[in-house]
């Protein structure tokens, strides 16, 4: 039997690492990706990958490796995030740059991931579940200041989860964007994650 596959992009030292082992308990193989690689003993039977989602393009690069190594991923889980704080009085003032830079992460980057989930579901069996999630926040409903640019890409992301769970709504997947608020609990989110593929979330997933 082939063993499910989950990448994690985004593996950062709450979420990613609960959810890291919250799926590799279920007998995922582990692929995760980050700024830096990790050198902890946690770490050492999963597949890592350094690399910056400011850049879009290294995303096929990080599914080719994968795919390479451990076949296609059944579980794909966006949880990359960028946030350039507003240090001037006012908010237009800011370089479009660093604006440029959060969207990629929060957005381009991740509308790459989806697309490239899509190509692996496609080679999966029927049987498998193919699941895509990407960790949101409360910032497409609310303003926090100084999160200007974090909040226009979750608002971005959003939408482009939204609109991907209603085309694919028939497809078998599943695509979740369910927010994180505040009390960022990793255990938590590894519970509901790994929920997910198998059905047992009664969350709606848009």
């Amino acid at each position: 039997m082939t063993q499910n596959v989950a990448l994690i992009l985004g593996y950062g030292p709450t979420v990613g690492v609960a959810v890291a082992q919250a799926f590799a308990a279920k007998g995922y193989k582990i692929a995760i990706v980050s700024r830096r690689n990790r050198d902890s003993e946690s770490e050492k039977d999963y597949l890592q990958i350094q690399s910056d989602l400011s850049d879009p393009s290294s995303v096929e690069l990080i599914f080719s490796r994968v795919i390479s190594e451990f076949g296609h991923p059944s579980v794909v889980l966006y949880n990359a995030s960028s946030s350039t704080l507003m240090n001037s009085s006012t908010a237009l003032s800011e370089q479009v740059a660093a604006f440029q830079s959060d969207n990629n992460v929060n957005i381009v980057s991740a509308y790459v991931a989806a697309q490239l989930a899509n190509k692996s579901f496609a080679m999966l069996p029927p049987q498998s579940s193919k699941t895509f999630i990407y960790t949101g926040n409360k910032l497409p409903f609310m303003i926090v200041r100084p999160l200007l640019f974090h909040g226009v890409g979750k608002a971005g992301s959003a939408h482009l989860l939204h609109y991907l769970a209603e085309e694919y709504k028939d497809s078998g997947y599943k695509l979740d964007g369910d927010p994180v608020y505040a009390d960022i609990d990793g255990d938590a989110h590894g519970i509901f994650y790994t929920q997910l593929p198998d059905g047992e979330s009664k969350t709606m997933l848009w």
